[in-house]
């Protein structure tokens, strides 16, 4: 008994049937445990199909398949990942001055975060929130034009945004 594996799904989108590899009659399949929500099992075919509805780590699903002889089993590995984050933005260009605090930028973003990076480091004395993503604080030194390149990720993957700050004196 085998099927394809592993298998990494997204949630919402429909999965081709895993069917599997058998030698012999088979009077049943049963799985353990239960599918991650949205994927089924028949008991008859031993056929995992569906659309994965929600976020699941990867796991060993063990398929047994019996007949009056005895039964095989198999583990199959599934993860289902989120969606890919997408439409990041935020307000661009910014123009600060030193020793003015600035008003929090937030990002705009379609989807799920789970977390959020920037690179390069911001100008000394504004702060990068890694689960939010706002960027706030005061700066404290003039810094010339740049471009920062914040990353919004899940387990989908992640999306990118340039974001432009200027620090000039008072």
């Amino acid at each position: 008994l085998t099927y394809p594996s592993p298998n990494v799904f997204t949630v919402g989108s429909a999965i081709a049937n895993l069917s599997p590899t058998i030698s012999g009659n088979v009077t049943s399949f049963s799985i353990a445990p239960a599918l991650p929500a949205g994927l089924s099992f028949d008991t008859t075919t031993g056929i995992i199909s569906g659309t994965p509805t929600m976020v699941s780590a990867s796991a060993i699903y063990t398929v047994t398949a019996t007949n009056s002889e005895g039964s095989t089993s198999f583990g199959i590995s599934i993860t289902v990942n989120d969606i890919a984050p997408s439409s990041l933005s935020y307000s661009s260009p910014n123009v600060f001055s030193v020793g003015s605090s600035i008003a929090n930028l937030s990002p705009t973003f379609s989807g799920n975060v789970t977390s959020f990076s920037i690179t390069p480091a911001l100008p000394s004395g504004l702060l990068f929130d890694t689960i939010s993503g706002v960027i706030s604080g005061t700066p404290t030194a003039v810094s010339a034009t740049a471009i920062y390149t914040v990353t919004a990720t899940n387990s989908g993957g992640l999306t990118s945004f340039g974001i432009s700050i200027t620090v000039k004196d008072i």
